[in-house]
């Protein structure tokens, strides 16, 4: 019976641990992407608006889905947008104090307004600081190098298998539950 106790107090303990672990990120940001149509049609600076949720695998280890939001292009000639889903590895570079470094990679999905394909490969590599505001919630700045492979202009500007390449500059908040 004994053992029967302990078991459950360990379960119960586990599952309160991992509850502790899921992170829920708001990220605002800018981002500048370079030249995606050959003719040099250009996107402005765009605002970058995104929400990721994940879960601390470890001390020092993140595992997120960031799904987010931006331009491509700028309205002359063509309006094109792209929502994205990527799958984003954080490892902390000091897991201590009050000032986090990381870094990071990940990879998914864009899915794209106004151009011939609809669904382009994206990935992104970055690096940044965290700093703790209180025990659950948590400052992000994060500089951002962003790309979406195999870009289709061909039905509207003739080009197609464009790289898109933006590099982003994001604050977030990091709540922990």
């Amino acid at each position: 019976m004994k053992t029967l106790s302990t078991l459950s107090t360990l379960a119960v303990l586990s599952l309160t641990a991992a509850a502790q672990a899921l992170t829920l990120d708001v990220q605002f940001g800018t981002g500048k992407p370079k030249t995606p149509l050959a003719n040099g049609a250009d996107a402005d600076r765009t605002s970058v608006v995104g929400v990721a949720i994940g879960t601390q695998l470890s001390e020092t280890s993140h595992l997120g889905l960031n799904v987010s939001t931006r331009n491509i292009v700028t309205p002359d000639p063509i309006d094109a947008k792209a929502r994205t889903a990527i799958l984003e590895y954080t490892y902390e570079l000091n897991p201590t104090g009050g000032i986090h470094p990381f870094v990071g990679a990940g990879v998914g999905c864009a899915w794209l307004t106004n151009t011939s394909k609809k669904t382009a490969l994206a990935s992104d590599v970055f690096a940044g600081l965290r700093f703790t505001v209180t025990e659950s919630v948590d400052l992000t700045l994060t500089a951002r190098a962003h790309q979406m492979y195999k870009v289709d202009f061909s039905g509207v500007q003739g080009e197609f298998n464009r790289q898109v390449n933006s590099f982003e500059t994001v604050a977030g908040l990091r709540f922990k539950f």
